[in-house]
């Protein structure tokens, strides 16, 4: 039951993307607005600060190698209660979850603590040649190894059965791929285009207001302020292979919301029975078995399907925009220019998704951790603020989800705009350029808020 109506939400959203839309068609135009909103200023460190932010950051790595063994580990030697130890907390919640959200906040610091390269440094410090690639790295591959590879881990994450020590051969399995990767092709380009995390990290860092760049050796180069979400403005994919990770990371978590649903089961309970009958006729044990296997295909297509889907309503917005602009540039082009404005949608309707179980989980994450190889031993108690998870008030989590999915929106709605400068001279081509996205944002804004309604089947 939500606290006010649905339809009220509808209108306030759509209401306030159509106003800054208005807003923007009027007092922001010229491309040199959009060149300014996207320089940097450099900090002004002292070499105090360099020598703590060196030290940080060796804490932070070391973190990072103890977190991957005591995970891989604890899955081998702890328990296989899930229940009963915390190794996968540790990576679906505090890594996957906690660790990109906070990338989000204070910038991509995920290659200077990647516990692979890390591992890789140790290996070419025992005289094991990683650098240099065997073979040179296909530009046409572009990050596809990375999407795949995204592409199964939600797969892992949606249906296989999680364990403990499922998961520490999966990890395994990783960093043994990771290391004949790094071989054939170099560190660099590995990590930079094929590495999943390196990927899904560097795009998140994105949004943050600190940009970070390395030396040779992986320490801080460099460390620069930024107007926060810029950096999505002063990056551009140059692959399609990008565009299509960042629509599966806005959608694999559209339908994680929505295929445990009563809706996306009817679709296929209510259809199948029907058309399928004639294969099993009266033998109703035949039948349960064939369509139990064939719901599981089903959901697992689904999850294939749904980001060609957005695919599609993307590309199909872009087309509509080339031709009511008369744009030269191609439609790839278009895509590819436009695919950063998405990024603060997939994130929010992620961290909408989430925000529940994280409150949850963290809260339990200190009695997880305890018995983490299966002991018995006594951990002192770290208590966590808040009510327990069955006192949430729902009213102030449907507000927090709606407030985070329409300010996401409103971001895209900027970063659109202000590429759009770039892109199409004069304000009546700009203004005809950004009304098909703004429908795309609206129709994102309500499907986003539209699954978070949806009961569970």
């Amino acid at each position: 039951m939500l606290p006010i109506p649905y339809w009220m939400y509808v209108y306030g959203c759509v209401a306030t993307l159509i106003v800054t839309f208005a807003v923007l068609g009027v007092f922001v135009s010229g491309s040199a607005a959009t060149e300014q909103v996207a320089q940097s200023t450099p900090f002004d460190v002292g070499v105090g600060a360099r020598r703590a932010a060196r030290c940080l950051l060796a804490l932070l790595r070391a973190g990072a190698v103890i977190a991957l063994s005591v995970t891989i580990i604890g899955g081998f030697v702890g328990s296989e209660d899930p229940a009963a130890n915390g190794s996968l907390t540790l990576f679906w919640v505090v890594f996957l979850l906690g660790w990109s959200y906070l990338t989000a906040l204070i910038g991509d610091l995920y290659p200077f603590i990647n516990p692979w390269l890390t591992l890789v440094a140790g290996l070419e410090r025992l005289g094991v040649p990683l650098s240099t690639a065997r073979v040179r790295y296909p530009q046409s591959l572009g990050c596809w190894p990375a999407f795949l590879c995204y592409l199964a881990l939600i797969w892992v994450e949606l249906f296989v059965m999680q364990t403990p020590m499922a998961l520490s051969k999966l990890l395994l399995a990783y960093s043994a791929m990771t290391l004949l990767g790094v071989a054939v092709f170099g560190k660099r380009d590995w990590f930079e285009q094929a590495d999943v995390f390196s990927v899904f990290f560097s795009i998140l860092g994105k949004m943050a207001p600190v940009l970070y760049s390395r030396n040779d050796d992986g320490s801080v180069h460099d460390v620069r302020y930024r107007r926060p979400f810029s950096g999505l403005l002063s990056n551009r994919p140059r692959h399609v292979s990008v565009l299509l990770f960042v629509l599966f990371m806005l959608s694999s978590t559209a339908y994680d919301g929505i295929y445990d649903t009563q809706l996306w089961t009817a679709l296929f309970w209510k259809n199948m029975l029907g058309l399928l009958q004639p294969l099993w006729g009266e033998d109703l044990g035949k039948a349960q078995l064939m369509l139990m296997d064939l719901f599981l295909i089903y959901r697992q297509v689904g999850l294939l399907v749904f980001p060609f889907l957005y695919l599609i309503f993307f590309f199909a917005t872009l087309l509509v925009t080339k031709l009511i602009t008369r744009s030269s540039l191609s439609l790839r082009e278009l895509a590819l220019r436009f695919t950063y404005s998405l990024v603060p949608i997939a994130f929010v309707y992620h961290f909408a998704h989430y925000y529940t179980f994280l409150v949850v989980q963290f809260r339990e994450l200190p009695k997880l951790l305890a018995p983490l190889f299966g002991s018995q031993a006594a951990m002192p108690t770290i208590p966590l603020e808040g009510p327990p998870a069955g006192a949430l008030a729902m009213g102030v989590v449907w507000h927090t989800q709606v407030g985070v999915v329409l300010l996401g929106h409103v971001i895209s709605v900027v970063l659109a705009h202000y590429e759009a400068l770039r892109i199409f001279p004069g304000r009546g081509r700009l203004l005809l350029s950004q009304l098909p996205l703004l429908i795309l944002m609206v129709t994102y804004t309500l499907l986003g808020l539209w699954i978070l309604t949806l009961p569970l089947g």
